[in-house]
């Protein structure tokens, strides 16, 4: 198999246009050919040995050998070319979580339209204003704003154990931004602590989640995993007793006809709530059905797994 005919399987069976530009051993971004949103929301990286294709919005990640593609001294240029730039993602990841860093050192906490729009008017978060994002985000500062501009960006730290490496800004229309290079596999925001630990995608469903947990008597921890891959990443450094709330994605094939929260939460091999609608995450179900559907929805579950 050639390089190029690796790379047309890999986007193929993941579900994203085969990049423009080439380069071994960085990821190449790419969109992906179906869903909302889907520009630059696909990833494809090339070495000497695979070809490695990523869809950000199901979270599907293939990998492709290439074991006749290159010759040894070919692939011994490729080696090193990959060395390169691992030094530079090394780089890349500490500039990034600088940036973190700096942001958080410059936000406040305060109310913010985005958590009114989800339910919570008197919630209160790290917020950071957009000129500061600019100055903070340097080259990447513009990426960082949405297309529709923006004032005050929610500041949501992401950590690898105690580590700040990245984070998410949340705009007032809800358009959620990462830091250009951050470390985000294995990365959590932990927004309530206790004994036993829930596992989910995003910050406006566990603030829903937290609602209900404590409404129910129960002290428990919720950490935010940003995706649901990372749920599944995250679940596996968590060593106390956990549970995972995932969304209810939309069925797909490549998933067995079901959807990309649900497949994940299932490899995990860990105990699962799932709203029953499609297309629902916890807070939908919050600001349609009320608090109350919620804690029904967690009591439930936690009854029927015995948990």
């Amino acid at each position: 198999m050639t390089v190029d005919e690796a790379i047309t399987s890999a986007c193929d069976q993941v579900g994203i246009v085969p990049p423009k530009v080439a380069g071994f051993g960085r990821w190449l971004k790419t969109d992906t050919m179906s869903g909302k949103s889907g520009k630059g929301d696909g990833r494809l990286i090339v070495n000497d040995l695979h070809v490695t294709a990523w869809n950000w919005q199901t979270g599907e990640k293939i990998t492709v050998g290439l074991k006749e593609a290159f010759t040894p001294s070919e692939r011994r240029e490729i080696s090193q070319k990959i060395k390169v730039e691992n030094q530079r993602k090394r780089q890349r990841a500490q500039a990034a979580a600088d940036r973190a860093a700096a942001m958080i050192g410059r936000s406040a906490p305060a109310q913010h339209p985005y958590l009114a729009g989800k339910g919570f008017p008197h919630e209160r978060a790290l917020v950071l204003g957009a000129a500061v994002v600019r100055e903070i985000g340097g080259e990447y500062g513009s990426y960082l704003m949405p297309d529709g501009g923006g004032e005050r960006a929610i500041v949501v730290p992401a950590r690898v154990g105690a580590r700040v490496t990245s984070l998410q800004l949340i705009w007032e229309d809800g358009t959620k931004k990462f830091l250009w290079g951050g470390e985000m596999e294995q990365a959590s925001h932990r927004i309530a602590s206790g004994a036993f630990t829930w596992l989910c995608e995003g910050y406006a469903t566990g603030l829903s989640l937290r609602s209900a947990v404590k409404s129910l008597h129960r002290n428990d921890g919720v950490l935010v995993c940003f995706s649901a891959s990372n749920v599944l990443a995250v679940s596996r450094m968590v060593k106390a007793r956990r549970a995972i709330l995932t969304d209810n994605d939309k069925p797909l094939p490549q998933y067995g006809g079901i959807g990309t929260g649900e497949y994940f939460a299932y490899r995990s091999e860990i105990a699962y709530l799932m709203p029953p609608l499609v297309g629902d995450d916890l807070n939908d179900v919050h600001l349609r059905d009320g608090i109350f559907a919620v804690q029904r929805l967690v009591s439930n579950f936690l009854r029927e797994a015995n948990l």
